[in-house]
């Protein structure tokens, strides 16, 4: 993941703003990188335009301020947000929602494993060497005239034992 999409990812993820500031705000100030892509105060005034210099009359806004006292915001026929916009708090609870139950499906995939797919002979411990111990008997290994290094080894789950002997140097 890159840096700036793992920023995005916590912010997303943080469900109080006054946690999402945080983040952003010590990000900004320990990350060289993404403070040279901060725009300077010159470059931001550039942008930011005024009312006058958009060509709007000066009674523009206090008419529509004046018009919004008026009348109700919603009214009480229309739907409080649009179908296509979801609002931010919504959001949020969905996706703690779906991060508890993906957690819950891990715990209850993990439980499955652990109860129904568990052997029932015991895969360490003395009672592992004790079941492996009756299952094969070496009583000598040799290689050209010599005790050689023997190996035991069995597969967790499998009937299979695998025996390697080897020359001592």
């Amino acid at each position: 993941m890159r840096h700036p999409d793992l920023v995005g990812f916590l912010f997303r993820i943080l469900p109080f703003d006054a946690w999402k500031d945080a983040l952003l705000r010590r990000h900004i100030e320990s990350c060289a990188d993404c403070r040279g892509r901060l725009a300077s105060r010159e470059e931001a005034r550039r942008v930011i335009i005024s009312g006058e210099d958009a060509g709007i009359p000066g009674g523009f806004w206090p008419a529509i301020a004046e018009r919004i006292e008026g009348r109700e915001m919603v009214p009480a026929t229309t739907p409080r947000y649009p179908a296509a916009t979801v609002p931010e708090p919504r959001r949020r609870v969905w996706r703690w929602a779906a991060a508890v139950a993906g957690l819950g499906a891990a715990f209850l995939a993990t439980a499955a494993r652990v109860l129904f797919f568990r052997s029932t002979a015991p895969s360490w411990g003395p009672e592992a060497e004790a079941a492996e111990a009756d299952q094969i008997q070496i009583h000598y290994v040799k290689i050209g005239d010599e005790p050689a290094l023997t190996f035991i080894f069995k597969p967790h789950d499998s009937d299979v034992v695998i025996v390697w002997a080897g020359k001592t140097h």
